[in-house]
């Protein structure tokens, strides 16, 4: 994982150390070959990820594999 460059700061803070520098971890791949009409036609349309991008802090490198998972963390926390 990276800092964030510069004034960028996540909207919420990391459960574990506070620190306002979440981030999104494994983005899904983006095809960039164009419009290709037959795709669809033979079945082969647009591949979904099989897992959706995980969260993680650039400060203390703790990482949830889903927004469920912060989002207990973040509870777990408060109390």
């Amino acid at each position: 994982m990276t800092k964030p460059s510069g004034d960028k700061r996540s909207q919420e803070a990391c459960p574990i150390c506070g620190a306002h520098e979440l981030q999104l971890l494994y983005f899904p791949e983006v095809d960039i070959t164009g419009i290709r009409p037959y795709d669809d036609m033979f079945g082969f349309g647009d591949v979904k990820p099989e897992r959706q991008p995980g969260i993680g802090c650039g400060s203390c490198g703790n990482e949830w594999p889903d927004l469920a998972s912060f989002r207990e963390a973040q509870a777990q926390a408060e109390s």
